[in-house]
Formats: C-alpha cells, sequence, structure tokens
C-alpha cells in the first residue's frame, strides 16, 4: 500500500535541494552569514519532520507535539516527551541489496554507521537553532566558520538517514518505510507495512 503525505511527503526532500543550492552557491543571499543561517533553517526543519514522522498517523497526538515543539525550545525535552509515546520512534536507515540477476531488491539491510543519530540529533538542531535566534545580544557570537565547516557533514548524516528508511509508527504492527528517491521516477515512496497475524 503506497499513502501520501501530502506537502510532508517532499519537504525534506525539498530542504535539501535548497540547501544544496545554497551550499553550491547556485543561489546566495548578499551575506555569508545569511547563508549559513538559511542553511541552519532547513536543517532544522528536517530534524522536526524527523522527530514528528512516526506520529504522522496520528493525527491528534501529532497536533499536541506539534505545539510542543513550537513553544519548549529544548529539543532534547521534545525527543524525550516523543521517547515516551513511542520508543522506537526514531527513523532506522537501510540499504537495498540488489539481486544481480533479476536487478530486483533481494534484502534491506541495516546502515550502522554514517547516518545522524538519535544523540547527535540534539547537538545539530541546538546548533542550528543558536544560529536563527539572536538570543542574549550581551553574550551572544555565533561561530559561523564552525557551522560552515559543520554543515555539509550535518547534511551528508541526514541524507544517509533518510535516503531508505524505516519509521515505527504508534501502532507497533506498522511502520512506514520510505525511499526518497525511486529508481524510476526519483519521486518519494511510502509504503504502510503492518505485521499480520497475531
Amino acid at each position: 500500500m503506497v499513502i501520501s503525505w501530502g506537502k510532508l511527503n517532499c519537504e525534506p526532500k525539498q530542504s535539501i535541494m535548497y540547501f544544496k543550492n545554497v551550499l553550491q552557491k547556485r543561489f546566495t543571499t548578499p551575506y555569508p552569514a545569511t547563508n549559513i543561517e538559511f542553511m541552519c533553517l532547513q536543517i532544522r526543519k528536517i530534524l522536526e519532520l524527523i522527530a514528528l514522522g512516526s506520529l504522522i498517523t496520528d493525527k491528534d497526538e501529532y497536533i499536541r507535539q506539534n505545539e510542543k515543539l513550537a513553544r519548549q525550545w529544548r529539543v532534547g525535552n521534545i525527543l524525550n516527551g516523543i521517547e515516551k509515546i513511542n520508543p522506537d520512534f526514531y527513523p532506522i536507515p537501510g540499504k537495498q541489496v540488489i539481486d544481480p540477476t533479476t536487478g530486483k531488491v533481494k534484502e534491506v539491510v541495516r546502515i550502522t554507521t554514517g547516518y545522524l543519530t538519535r544523540t547527535e540529533f540534539p547537538d545539530v538542531y541546538d546548533d542550528c537553532s543558536d544560529a536563527i535566534h539572536v538570543g542574549n545580544l550581551l553574550d551572544h557570537t555565533t561561530d559561523y566558520a564552525s557551522l560552515e565547516k559543520n554543515i555539509p557533514y550535518w547534511i551528508s548524516k541526514i541524507v544517509t538517514l533518510l535516503n531508505h528508511h524505516q519509521i515505527q509508527l504508534l501502532d507497533e504492527k506498522q511502520q512506514l518505510w520510505v525511499i526518497m528517491n525511486g529508481k524510476d521516477d526519483n519521486r518519494v515512496h511510502v509504503h504502510l507495512m503492518e505485521l499480520r497475524g497475531p
């Protein structure tokens, strides 16, 4: 079964596309600092979608957590709250193994390195948040050089996490399997997988 998330379906992919255009200087703002702030905003939006993705099939819970996200400035607290509702909320990155004879997917193996982990998530989110908020004017200096160095590394890890991933939904018998770039059409494909039987 293929389901559509509408606008949510393509937002991370579009954000990464915008991000890469600025990173590769195809598009730019008048100042390097505002380019970095723009990229941090895109990363933060992607991270918020990752955090809320496992709740998407429960509209009421999604709205509740999204409202908390808007009010709560400590992302660690938000993730802990989501984890209480769904302990396995964080996406599981995978890679398709293609059968050379048939050209079809033989299996999906879990990726164990090179992706943005649950542990790294809050630090990246907080660094991006610091860049796009004014903060304390008397004691606030944004380290743009460090951000410029870290941003490509972060986005590479996010792409590895999301390229092919599984999301455990609130219903423990349901998962979403997501492919960000379909082989034949380069589109996002989302499949609802359901465990049958007892």
